[in-house]
């Protein structure tokens, strides 16, 4: 009984106060957070890592953020199997992480995610607001397909970064990754991927760590910073802070 009071009053300070979005603010501080705690210990995907690290990182923060944005489809258990995977660098560990688990706590996360925003009158309301229907969260994706990717180190890249590709620009950034057998950049064309975009602001997530980032038109970019789940880059500035997130 006092669980449910609590859970009410929470409820109502979210949606009644005065903070803008704070129906967004309540999944993430609120309804996620206690989600993520009721899977956490279920799966095991690395020798070093729980899922709530992986959960705490830009490449699925951002992932779960998509969730409303009325201009982003509902992701997949692939999607979320390769986030996972980055968050927690499983590219180049592969040793330490184990990849059918992490299939596993996608999929689980995917179907009990769907079902519990289904039941969330707070989050079915927010939804309808940026008109996207749970109905389309149709997250299945072979298992063996997902394994493959996973078990490929330019195709957890290819997959990961292609979420923000935007043909409706025809500008863009040429993302930089390492090479099969190798744990550097090499910065041959053959190692990166073209993402068309605005450039104006990119979804968390777009500047790790491990990567590096040209301009289309050549421009190497040396600084990138986050600020209210969004990211930039400035490579006329160098004011190092605690926003900045990706500089080489």
């Amino acid at each position: 009984m006092i669980k449910i009071l609590i859970d009410t009053i929470l409820k109502t300070y979210w949606i009644n106060s005065k903070i803008n979005n704070g129906k967004k603010l309540y999944f993430n501080n609120v309804f996620f957070p206690s989600f993520l705690e009721s899977v956490n210990n279920h799966f095991i995907i690395s020798e070093h890592y729980e899922l709530r690290d992986a959960f705490s990182k830009s490449p699925v923060k951002g992932l779960m953020n998509s969730i409303f944005n009325p201009n982003k489809f509902f992701f997949n258990a692939l999607d979320l199997s390769v986030a996972i995977n980055i968050s927690i660098n499983g590219y180049c560990n592969e040793k330490y992480v184990n990849n059918d688990e992490i299939v596993n706590s996608a999929n689980y996360i995917c179907e009990l995610l769907k079902k519990q925003m289904y039941q969330d009158k707070i989050i079915r309301e927010l939804l309808k607001e940026l008109d996207k229907d749970l109905k389309n969260f149709d997250f299945y994706i072979e298992r063996e397909k997902i394994k493959k990717t996973l078990n490929d180190k330019i195709e957890i890249f290819k997959t990961y970064f292609g979420r923000f590709d935007d043909k409706n620009y025809s500008s863009g950034v040429k993302v930089y990754y390492q090479a099969n057998n190798e744990s550097w950049i090499n910065w041959k064309d053959e190692n990166s991927i073209d993402i068309n975009h605005n450039c104006v602001e990119f979804e968390s997530g777009f500047f790790l760590c491990g990567f590096n980032y040209k301009l289309f038109s050549g421009e190497s970019l040396k600084i990138a910073t986050s600020e209210n789940g969004k990211e930039f880059f400035n490579p006329q500035k160098y004011k190092w802070g605690d926003n900045v997130i990706w500089a080489q």
